[in-house]
């Protein structure tokens, strides 16, 4: 019998044998490069946005805490409540995500929301009862959230006069183009937001973190590191464009997608079957294996060509279609493989391996995207000495 196992992002036990495994070694080799790149005096707040890279939010943000990150930044409140649950105490910073009516749980539980107008200011003031700390986001030229620069030193004093709020710090995210342009893309907004702090200043206003550079930025543009920095995706190991003194190596720390076969059929007769599907080539004295994985869990819906599975060290086919929650694989050739067995869809078995490289190629999506795909349900295992 298989036991069940417990997953620290999500703590109650899971029977269902599928999940990830995330090493731990990785994230804490990838913060301290990073530490060395942008130095002491430089407040690292990790950006767990997108489940942080696919590797779990809770347990991402938790470690970071514990190997000396000074802050999270969420793009999801309900995130920063389940990260306080977990005994996250660092302060945590919402991009935006919530209305003003929550300004009471949020300062029950050191959150800072983000302010970009004066209506914000108002309603977020209206709202709190007590002192909230707050973020104003400034915008570079993206059109998302945040301040125009015409507008950034009266909504940044309409924060300082609020009875309630307390100006925290100030950030900008520039928008990428969707390439990595960033010559022509990100200099101008960076040039903006830049005019805009020193216009800040100038007003007597100085807010106690100044934050702009995310993962892109940081190894791009090191003099806009100023006193605080927030990248996510560089924690997990994506990889990004760098100058020459910030290159180096970001290891991956999503390295395992795996499941276990739950049914093992051998096909061996199906003389008594009114109507077979001819979902897949059927082979002599052919077994079939089931495991629970299926599209609802991020696996692509249609099955990708030529796709395999690992099973004792040998590659095995997997067999279409993707059900929701279901994947059949081919064990003719590894007729030992008996219910309980693991199954690997990235990662190693014995002497092979699928690499996040392969299964990008499989999946035809970027690496990133691989991890991003699979579902924050299925759980994540946190791991040490996977070197």
């Amino acid at each position: 019998m298989i036991p069940a196992f417990n997953s620290p992002a999500s703590g109650p036990a899971h029977h269902r044998p599928t999940w990830c495994e995330i090493d731990l070694d990785a994230i804490e080799h990838n913060f301290k490069f990073l530490r060395r790149l942008v130095g002491p005096d430089v407040k690292i707040f990790a950006c767990t946005k997108g489940n942080a890279g696919g590797c779990g939010f809770v347990g991402v943000a938790t470690f970071l805490e514990s190997v000396g990150a000074d802050g999270i930044a969420v793009g999801n409140v309900d995130d920063a409540m389940a990260i306080r649950r977990a005994g996250g105490t660092l302060p945590i910073l919402l991009y935006p995500s919530c209305l003003p009516m929550s300004a009471r749980a949020l300062a029950a539980n050191r959150l800072m929301p983000t302010i970009s107008t004066l209506d914000d200011v108002e309603a977020w003031s209206a709202q709190a009862q007590g002192p909230l700390e707050v973020f104003l986001k400034l915008d570079g030229g993206g059109l998302r959230v945040g301040a125009l620069p015409v507008d950034a030193i009266q909504v940044a004093q309409a924060v300082m006069a609020s009875r309630h709020l307390r100006l925290a710090g100030v950030y900008a995210h520039p928008v990428t183009s969707g390439n990595f342009d960033t010559a022509g893309y990100y200099r101008p907004q960076i040039d903006t937001i830049v005019e805009v702090l020193k216009q800040l200043d100038a007003a007597g206003i100085v807010p106690p973190i100044r934050m702009v550079a995310s993962s892109e930025i940081i190894l791009s543009y090191p003099e806009v590191d100023f006193n605080a920095v927030d990248p996510g995706r560089l924690f997990t190991g994506t990889q990004f464009p760098a100058v020459k003194e910030r290159q180096g190596e970001w290891r991956s720390a999503f390295i395992s997608l795996k499941s276990r076969i739950v049914m093992k059929k051998p096909l061996h007769d199906l003389s008594g079957i009114a109507f077979v599907p001819n979902f897949f080539p059927r082979r002599e004295n052919m077994i079939i294996g089931l495991i629970p994985i299926g599209w609802c869990d991020g696996y692509p819906r249609v099955l990708p060509e030529g796709a395999y599975a690992l099973v004792k060290g040998k590659r095995v086919p997997i067999l279409g279609p993707v059900h929701s929650e279901l994947l059949r694989i081919d064990l003719t050739d590894v007729p030992d493989a008996d219910v309980g067995e693991e199954v690997v869809l990235l990662g190693r078995s014995g002497g092979a391996e699928i690499t996040l490289e392969e299964l990008s190629v499989q999946w035809n999506v970027p690496q990133g995207i691989v991890r991003h795909s699979i579902r924050a349900h299925v759980p994540r295992l946190y791991l040490r000495g996977q070197a």
